[in-house]
């Protein structure tokens, strides 16, 4: 009876704050979380307020989710209430006499539930006829571009432009799953619940009581895990290899470096970085002295791979380390063409002196960016 009386003054004191729907939790249970159970679309009420330790614990929390400028409303024990930044939670002063926190709608983000939900209307009777005629494969290309948008934002270290590609692979995945939820092939049960329980298996040193010195240990673990659970579901190969488990439709470069890591995980190593410079000297010289197609086309095949293992040795991504790089000779390529255009004239006009004082120019415009 205590607790009612409490929440209905506590509501009252709220007054005229959105409440309809609310959320109702205890702050014991989003405290002892590390993303909160809320629905940033609709206010939330957040009671059992208790003491400073408990408030540095929600803000971590609600963080995970909630606008840091998102502006809250504190209810103390005396029915006052008070507007704080969510970002300065553990710094108000009075947070002994805090009893409930008041959240509003999030205008700023969105949940996961409210999108399940746009997705779902999409591909409804009553939805988007594009959307409603799209099949897995019908779909797989957008799945690929925008993969590569993501690593392209990522790149670019352009974090804004890194959420909303996010936002768009999200979209082909919610599009895949909403696709076989309405052909009953599986649901968003099912892809959470796999992920989630892989996630539980794979981590015992942090869901369990396993020991671990280090991040190295950490992936020895997992690949024995790996290999129990192909035990466990029967995909175990007549003539198991190291190599097994490489997906087949990587860009060339990543395979590359999906061999070379797998392969030296059982012993197949160089002994020493010198080793592996003289081997790629080697293949050098090698790809210069070939004469035929095939035979050039084979030696640089293996120039690139021994330079993926360089890059492993380097604890470089090849993949992204050559994305960089194309992304910096275009820049500088393009600087390039414009600056011929301001003489009046094209690249093939410029002798190659003219055309390395261009680029020497271009790569000191970009160190002084």
């Amino acid at each position: 009876m205590t607790l009612i009386h409490s929440l209905e003054t506590t509501l009252t004191a709220l007054k005229p704050q959105p409440l309809d729907p609310l959320q109702l939790v205890e702050a014991q249970t989003v405290s002892q979380q590390y993303h909160p159970p809320l629905n940033p679309d609709y206010p939330a009420l957040i009671i059992g307020f208790k003491g400073t330790e408990m408030g540095q614990r929600l803000q971590q929390t609600l963080l995970n989710s909630y606008w840091p400028n998102l502006t809250i409303t504190l209810v103390r024990s005396n029915l006052t209430t008070e507007s704080w930044l969510l970002a300065n939670l553990a710094d108000y002063p009075y947070l002994d006499t805090v009893t409930s926190l008041y959240l509003p709608p999030n205008a700023e983000n969105s949940s996961f539930v409210t999108f399940q939900n746009t997705i779902a209307h999409l591909l409804s009777p009553i939805g988007c006829p594009w959307d409603r005629e799209q099949t897995h494969q019908t779909l797989r290309p957008y799945l690929l571009e925008e993969t590569y948008e993501v690593l392209e934002a990522l790149d670019a270290n352009d974090l804004p432009a890194l959420a909303e590609e996010l936002g768009d692979l999200l979209l082909q995945i919610a599009l895949h799953t909403q696709i076989a939820t309405r052909d009953n092939e599986f649901s968003w049960g099912e892809v959470i619940g796999h992920i989630q329980r892989k996630m539980l298996r794979r981590h015992p040193h942090v869901f369990g009581e396993v020991q671990v010195s280090g991040a190295g240990e950490v992936v020895t673990n997992w690949e024995v895990i790996k290999k129990a659970e192909k035990v466990q579901k029967g995909q175990t190969l007549p003539n198991p290899s190291a190599l097994d488990g490489i997906p087949k439709g990587l860009p060339a470069l990543a395979e590359a470096a999906q061999i070379s890591k797998k392969a030296s995980r059982v012993g197949f190593e160089w002994n020493n970085m010198q080793d592996l410079l003289a081997k790629i000297v080697e293949e050098a010289h090698e790809v210069a002295e070939a004469t035929d197609l095939t035979h050039i086309e084979s030696e640089i095949g293996d120039l690139l791979l021994m330079i993926t293992n360089l890059a492993r040795w380097r604890n470089v991504d090849p993949e992204s380390a050559l994305r960089s790089t194309n992304a910096r000779f275009s820049r500088r390529f393009q600087y390039l063409e414009q600056a011929a255009q301001s003489q009046n004239c094209t690249l093939a006009d410029m002798s190659a002196e003219e055309i390395d004082i261009l680029w020497q120019e271009a790569k000191q415009r970009e160190k002084n960016k």
